[in-house]
């Protein structure tokens, strides 16, 4: 990079743009001038860092900063980590006011941290070591999912006739999944930046559970203000991946420095899932810790558990019927689970909006289950929903359950294409951790399958497939198991073996990667 910028034309034609653009804002608008500078500063220094730091860089960031396009905290207070969320999760042009840059910091980071790798490759330059390479079968999914997405955007807005501005933030989010796993793959060299990534993980997860209590302890109840969540939805899978980062590895390397640093991680997170207020954490997370179990090799504490288990399994119906009619105390969990399956209003002799509107996108897939209506369409109202336009106006565009939207925008063949690539990161998974050795490793395993679970869940449950940090979140999973399966030999690869010494062992330390 250095040597192409040192080329005597490049460097004047640059020196002369930065020199122009500078006096045109000194005349224009002083108050900016320095920006061009600050900024041609910035850019020489990112153009020097490895592609590693850089992407750790941007996913700490990620999972930190405020999800402002989901409105946290109701619209009713800024964080401190509320304007840093703006330009990574916003449209630049609405942020900066500079018409024209209709894209997030995000993409940018993305996509110049792609292209600087590959031109780093490709000239030679060795700042980037080699990574291990995902298993063939993950990159064809990968590859399966933007090629579904064209086929819908072409399908919906040139054959089916439907409204193009609307129909690009439909599957804005998971056509840069691709992009963010590329950059995940050629970024991490394996299991030693796992720690770091869990660290990352469980910090992130620490802040927004501490500013979610700030903002219900401090603000909202003195104020008397009632709100149905904190932070915001999608953090619910971020809360399910801190506590897996921190319970799997203890339970894979019981040590009691580990045990201790689960209490106190597991107390915070637990803390901001109270206030948030989500059902979807909750039950992600039991589903998580029963996926955790069911992959689990049969240890004695395995055994002594289905002991107890099989011993109150005879119990289990009359707590279950008990708690239905008096789901408080011991009988919380099966409040979750009622109000999960039931709904709040079915004791009023009221359908809850998220069950009507599932019944309308039903409707709307059966008029065309093969193909569905393409990008671009909304769902069929039969049974008519409160008009929520004022305050949602694409509404009907995007259903808070994007596993039926998938189906109803792309049928049978559309919804294969955008979900083939999760299915072979779960049997990828599977498959690395009965081959893993090394705790990290299975503790890896076992973290990436807790993200898969909550992100299906936030699918199913709100609107998972728009959700930045969900996408995020679901590339760093994919990523890990796809490298997991190589690195193991799940997936045999004859590339493992730079990777891997014939003994097996990488020289990182085995423990908690947190």
């Amino acid at each position: 990079m250095e040597a192409f910028l040192s080329r005597t034309p490049v460097f004047m034609a640059l020196l002369g743009l930065l020199v122009v653009v500078t006096l045109g804002l000194v005349i224009l608008v002083p108050a900016v001038a320095p920006v061009p500078m600050v900024l041609a500063a910035f850019l020489y220094w990112v153009c020097q860092q490895p592609v590693r730091k850089l992407t750790l860089a941007l996913f700490a960031a990620a999972v930190t900063v405020d999800l402002v396009p989901e409105v946290p905290y109701e619209g009713r207070w800024q964080s401190p980590l509320y304007f840093p969320g703006k330009l990574l999760f916003l449209n630049l042009s609405n942020v900066l006011g500079v018409p024209g840059l209709g894209f997030p910091l995000l993409d940018i980071g993305i996509l110049g941290f792609l292209a600087l790798y590959i031109y780093r490759r490709v000239n030679g330059i060795k700042t980037d070591p080699l990574t291990p390479s995902l298993p063939t079968p993950l990159v064809i999914g990968l590859l399966v999912l933007p090629a579904t997405i064209a086929w819908l955007q072409v399908f919906g807005i040139f054959i089916n006739g439907g409204n193009s501005r609307v129909a690009q933030w439909q599957w804005h989010q998971m056509a840069v999944l691709p992009l963010m796993v590329a950059l995940f793959n050629v970024a991490l060299k394996g299991p030693e930046d796992l720690r770091a990534l869990g660290r990352i993980i469980v910090v992130g997860c620490c802040t927004k559970a501490c500013l979610g209590a700030w903002f219900i302890v401090m603000i909202a109840r003195p104020r008397g203000y009632y709100f149905e969540y904190a932070t915001t939805h999608s953090d619910s899978i971020l809360y399910v991946t801190g506590l897996a980062c921190v319970i799997y590895s203890w339970l894979e390397d019981p040590t009691p420095q580990h045990f201790k640093r689960m209490l106190w991680v597991c107390a915070i997170i637990f803390m901001g899932m109270h206030y948030n207020d989500r059902r979807m954490a909750y039950v992600s997370f039991m589903f998580s810790v029963v996926a955790a179990f069911m992959l689990s090799a049969w240890s004695p504490l395995k055994r002594r558990l289905m002991q107890v288990v099989l011993l109150l399994m005879p119990f289990f119906p009359f707590y279950l019927a008990v708690g239905w009619q008096n789901p408080t105390g011991v009988f919380g969990p099966v409040g979750i689970v009622k109000s999960v399956i039931e709904g709040e209003n079915l004791a009023k002799g009221q359908m809850d909006y998220r069950d009507i509107e599932n019944l309308d996108v039903i409707h709307t897939w059966e008029a065309n289950p093969v193909m569905g209506r393409g990008w671009g369409h909304e769902f069929d109202e039969v049974i008519p929903l409160p008009d929520i336009s004022h305050a949602f106006a694409d509404y009907r565009y995007h259903p808070h359950n994007s596993v039926l939207g998938m189906l109803a925008f792309g049928g049978v063949v559309g919804f294969s294409g955008l979900w083939t690539w999760l299915s072979i990161s779960i049997f990828l998974t599977v498959r690395a951790y009965r081959h893993a050795r090394e705790p990290t490793w299975r503790a890896c395993c076992l973290v990436a399958m807790a993200v898969f679970i909550a992100y299906a869940n936030q699918c199913f449950g709100d609107m998972g497939t728009i959700s930045w940090l969900g996408t995020i979140l679901i590339a760093m999973a994919a990523t890990c198991a796809g490298k997991m399966a190589t690195l193991t030999g799940a997936w045999p690869s004859a590339e493992a073996r730079r990777f891997v010494p014939e003994n097996g062992k990488t020289g990182t330390p085995v423990g908690n990667p947190v």
